[in-house]
């Protein structure tokens, strides 16, 4: 079940449009892979700081951090970690290719300049290439939507002299040419990152970004897509991984990352034909301190090339192909050079309709790696929606790949010479689901259920036992690793003023050896109430459980988390607000040995001001 619904009035599922399953928008009753949406609307009435705030809360979603904000934040996805997960924002990719395992920085992903944000679940490679094993997650900036300028933004204050700011304006012409241009930015005295730490690390955030699309005529047009970030953080180093680091040290560090994109589109064949060709890059450099002095530096690159065609035959017949190259680079202070890998490819899907309400697609893609060689990998899935009625059933099936990162490959640390292993194999996996959605009283009320499995071969692992202390060995692990788990979700419009949602995942991972994989929580819940008890108040509450979750070995505690938010609007498109995170001040940890926020009030104000 998409997740939308959760924070709009209720609309059937042939109302919601899916971007990301198909590469092309989608009737979400057409989709058969497993999608949750989370839209403006819902951001705003949370009005949080982090994408991964809101991520969290969905299915199959779950995320640790090593501290407060700025700390290494790793994103579990149907039990996949960050290198198993795609993320494009505005179509780029913002993985960072110097990272031990290539995978966004969530840490320092902020949401206020995002509109939309889809999480596509299950093997993706058909469609996106390598790192598409877990998942693809797709988020959206925003975007000027009504003629004439706009603006929108806010301000917040609160614990831990936490300040944070976002504005954003746009220009829609009549012609559909538009251009928006967003900054926003975070500062914050912070917390301990150690738990037993007293030492508060602080973290500051300033980021740009801006989108614009130009229309030479009504079926041609070319586009920009534009980020830039800049954060300073402070960490008690790795406490998990190196437990000889001190544990309240003054340590930080730095990263910078620009990245922009731009293309073109245009449709031939009287609109049948949709072309798009694009180009895009990105760079990042990250830099770490210890007592005041240097302890490493790294520089990750990307160059992309891409086309994609999408042509409708007909009404229930249509054809997606598609090429792409890209080259990522990599070089640390510990490297001799530039290490660089480069992979092409080419992908087709045919989507069709056979009889009413039933979509069927199958994909395939050819890749070649500059060291691996080639792969091929494909996808196909099925929803069939019962004419007449709100039952929808779906599954998907797809192979995926990825390639070990530049890092794993050859290493980045002078202490550990054997850090690095050239002879790495990729991780090969295959991954099913299948679903049923119901709805009832013209989507007032839904249920959803979705049964998934992943399968990896040759997973890379590491070992600690090297001979010397704190080298660390990579290898593929002989067998297989298998994630299977269940998602249920459910959401009900009780009346115009009240909305409740519900979502709850099962996650069972093995590796070969039957351990179970760290930081995984085997069950995960999220609750939610939105609440309009008067015209000019809302409300909402989020409570999660996690449960059930291990951290190299060790058990850490089970946790409850309650936040909520009520706002007032004084005037139109002005708001003022107050929201607390963790009412019940819980003590919680995602990462052993480091600490989490205790309960926090901050607030604030909302603005969006109608168009000129």
């Amino acid at each position: 079940m998409t997740s939308s619904a959760r924070a709009q009035d209720a609309i059937p599922l042939e109302g919601i449009v899916i971007y990301s399953a198909n590469r092309t928008p989608t009737d979400a009753a057409k989709v058969g892979s497993s999608v949750e949406v989370i839209t403006e609307k819902e951001l705003e009435a949370r009005a949080q700081t982090y994408v991964k705030d809101y991520l969290e809360t969905l299915p199959g979603v779950s995320f640790s951090q090593a501290g407060g904000p700025g700390g290494t934040s790793t994103i579990s996805l149907r039990g996949t970690t960050g290198g198993y997960v795609k993320v494009l924002v505005d179509g780029i990719d913002v993985s960072d290719p110097s990272s031990t395992v290539t995978s966004a920085h969530f840490e320092h992903l902020l949401v206020g300049d995002v509109a939309r944000i889809e999480v596509l679940k299950g093997s993706q490679s058909g469609l996106y290439g390598g790192d598409a094993v877990g998942g693809v997650i797709t988020i959206e900036t925003k975007a000027a939507r009504k003629l004439g300028f706009s603006q929108s933004g806010g301000a917040e204050y609160g614990a831990y002299n936490t300040w944070r700011g976002a504005y954003t304006a746009g220009y829609l012409a009549a012609d559909g040419s538009n251009i928006s241009l967003s900054i926003q930015g975070v500062t914050t005295d912070g917390f301990s990152a150690a738990a037993a730490g007293r030492e508060d690390d602080g973290y500051k955030n300033l980021t740009f970004s801006g989108r614009g699309e130009y229309y030479l005529s009504p079926s041609a047009k070319i586009f920009f897509a534009a980020r830039s970030m800049r954060a300073r953080f402070e960490y008690d180093g790795f406490l998990s991984v190196f437990p000889f680091s001190p544990a309240d040290a003054d340590d930080y560090g730095r990263v910078t990352q620009h990245a922009g994109r731009v293309g073109t589109e245009f449709k031939l064949l009287d609109g049948a034909l949709t072309n798009t060709l694009a180009i895009q890059g990105m760079r990042i450099e990250r830099d770490t301190f210890a007592g005041g002095f240097s302890t490493g530096w790294f520089e990750g690159d990307r160059v992309k090339g891409e086309y994609k065609g999408v042509l409708r035959f007909n009404e229930v017949l249509s054809l997606l192909a598609g090429a792409d190259w890209e080259e990522t680079g990599a070089k640390t202070n510990n490297t001799a050079g530039r290490n660089t890998a480069d992979v092409s490819g080419a992908y087709a899907q045919l989507m069709l309709e056979p009889i009413a309400g039933l979509v069927l697609t199958a994909a395939g893609r050819v890749d070649e790696h500059s060291a691996f060689g080639n792969f091929n990998t494909h996808r196909f899935t099925g929803a069939y929606l019962v004419p007449g009625t709100e039952t929808k059933f779906r599954g998907s099936y797809g192979t995926g790949f990825r390639a070990p990162s530049l890092d794993e490959l050859y290493g980045s640390y002078s202490f550990a010479p054997t850090y690095g292993n050239p002879n790495l194999l990729p991780e090969e996996s295959e991954s099913w689901d299948v679903g049923i959605e119901q709805g009832f009283m013209s989507g007032r009320l839904k249920f959803g259920a979705t049964y998934f499995e992943i399968d990896t071969l040759n997973l890379i692992t590491y070992d600690f036992d090297c001979g010397l202390p704190g080298v660390i060995c990579l290898y593929n692990a002989s067998g297989i690793t298998h994630r299977k788990g269940v998602e249920l979700s459910a959401a009900a419009q009780i009346s115009a003023g009240i909305t409740v949602t519900a979502g709850y995942t099962y996650t069972d991972t093995e590796q070969s050896n039957g351990d179970r994989l760290a930081r995984v929580p085997r069950h995960s819940l999220a609750v939610g109430l939105d609440l309009k008890p008067l015209d000019k108040v809302e409300a909402n509450v989020v409570v999660r459980y996690v449960a059930d979750t291990l951290d190299s070995g060790t058990a850490l505690d089970d946790y409850w988390l309650v936040n909520a938010k009520i706002a007032y609007e004084f005037s139109p498109g002005l708001k003022a607000y107050v929201r607390a995170e963790n009412l019940l001040d819980e003590k919680y940890q995602t990462v052993s040995g480091y600490g989490t926020p205790g309960l926090s009030v901050y607030g604030g104000l909302q603005f969006a001001l109608p168009s000129n």
